[in-house]
């Protein structure tokens, strides 16, 4: 066998003190000496007594930087945002908004409003192509005004940033410890987080996730139910009785559906018949995303009450003492699942 090392190595062989029968060690020879090397060994040691400030240092300037990146970013979608809600889109009366704060129910009035206000084929790719993310758009510079009427949209916006006008809005509320659990999952198979439930979780109360807070979103919406524009549903409620919340919808939207078609309408928008067709509503493909996902895991169960058995003790009190403090003087009702 040819070796691979230089020409004049010497390799020393020791096997002395081996009793157990192993293998000898194998010294190799330092490797060859060069005044760049020992000009390089020189200001290392120099650089010793202040490594660790400098280090320090660095990682100071790192964090700056990327605090302009992400205010950078964050003004950029500001004015995008600024721009398409009052330059870029022109609003319809017959626009539908369905609104919520992630994992309560978005994809599913998707599904619903699609089947409501077209012949229901699912010869689509994703739903976002009949149903698009309103701000993203800002992002993708889809021309909005190319949609048929009845456009439907979706949003994740809280209440302040949503567009008003003479439209139609359909909010839907889930009990907010089904939302942190969902959310603690898609995060997990979505954005790859590492952290623990708990870690999650006291990220979820502060606000800090995507969307910010749920009792804010929530909150917000809560006091506007009675504006006629907007129709406020539970998705406990539409687990329990699908076609009644569907029937709901088509009257608030004033649709005009034939009655044979209710059924089918209401099997199409199982929970079922849409994990068979998954693909054409993951938030992955949406995005056009395709590394690091977990497939099959963006509709999970759509069970109400199915997180919380992982809650421990303290984690619902805490939730429940926020919610004491933010929602429940505004009579805003917390769903459990049926007993």
């Amino acid at each position: 066998m040819t070796s691979l090392l230089p020409r004049n190595t010497t390799v020393s062989v020791v096997a002395e003190g081996r009793s157990d029968g192993s293998a000898p060690i194998v010294q190799l020879p330092p490797p060859p000496d060069a005044p760049g090397l020992r000009i390089k060994a020189f200001i290392w040691r120099l650089l010793w007594p202040i490594r660790w400030p400098l280090s320090r240092l660095l990682w100071l300037a790192s964090w700056v930087f990327r605090l302009i990146q992400w205010t950078a970013f964050g003004v950029h979608v500001a004015i995008d945002y600024v721009r398409l809600m009052y330059l870029d889109y022109t609003a319809r009366p017959d626009d539908i908004f369905i609104v919520s704060y992630p994992r309560s129910g978005t994809t599913w009035l998707q599904m619903i409003l699609y089947q409501l206000t077209t012949d229901g084929n699912m010869d689509f790719a994703h739903i976002a192509e009949k149903c698009p993310w309103f701000e993203r758009s800002a992002i993708s510079k889809r021309n909005l005004d190319q949609l048929p009427s009845p456009r439907v949209f979706k949003t994740h916006l809280p209440y302040i940033w949503l567009p008003k006008r003479r439209c139609r809005y359909i909010y839907v509320a889930r009990n907010g410890k089904d939302v942190a659990w969902s959310f603690y999952q898609f995060y997990r198979s979505h954005f790859r987080y590492q952290g623990n439930f708990e870690q999650f979780f006291r990220l979820f109360m502060r606000g800090w996730v995507a969307w910010g807070s749920w009792f804010y979103h929530v909150r917000g919406y809560w006091k506007r139910r009675q504006d006629p524009r907007f129709l406020f549903l539970f998705y406990e409620d539409m687990v329990q009785d699908l076609e009644g919340a569907i029937r709901r919808i088509i009257q608030f939207c004033g649709l005009q559906i034939p009655e044979q078609r209710i059924p089918e309408i209401v099997r199409r928008c199982s929970f079922s018949f849409m994990k068979q067709h998954e693909e054409k509503f993951d938030y992955a493909f949406e995005l056009l995303v395709d590394q690091g996902i977990t497939p099959g895991s963006f509709l999970r169960k759509g069970r109400p009450g199915e997180g919380q058995d992982a809650f421990p003790h303290e984690l619902h009190e805490q939730f429940d003492r926020k919610y004491q403090r933010r929602l429940a003087p505004l009579g805003f009702p917390l769903r459990t699942p049926p007993g």
